[in-house]
């Protein structure tokens, strides 16, 4: 998924994916970049409505907190790269994040 290691970092936050047409996707990331995240989800492994398949758009829920960091619940638009099992690959696109949102989605860098 990841094409160089540049801004890349192993990171766990819980996140969930909404996809339109499948339901919910709750889990925590496991790498996180300025343009991809990779989450993982047992949901993923359970029977459902519909399992996403790469090219399918929706909404990248980061939920943040921890010590130096805003609590924080940053809604990025995504579109899935790969699926394997119980790991998720999205590619983000974080152009629509206001500047508040991009300073706190740039302090997960930071740390």
């Amino acid at each position: 998924m990841f094409q160089s290691d540049t801004g890349r970092r192993k990171l766990r936050l819980a996140c969930r994916v909404e996809f339109a047409g499948s339901s919910t996707i709750s889990g925590n990331t496991r790498v996180l970049s300025p343009v991809a995240v990779s989450l993982q989800s047992a949901a993923l492994l359970t029977p459902g409505p519909r399992r996403p398949k790469p090219g399918d758009r929706g909404v990248l829920t980061l939920i943040i907190r921890g010590p130096g960091l805003p609590n924080a619940l940053l809604k990025i638009p995504c579109r899935v790269a790969f699926l394997n099992g119980n790991i998720l690959d999205l590619q983000i696109m974080t152009a629509g994040l206001d500047a508040r949102q991009q300073a706190t989605f740039d302090l997960l860098f930071q740390r």
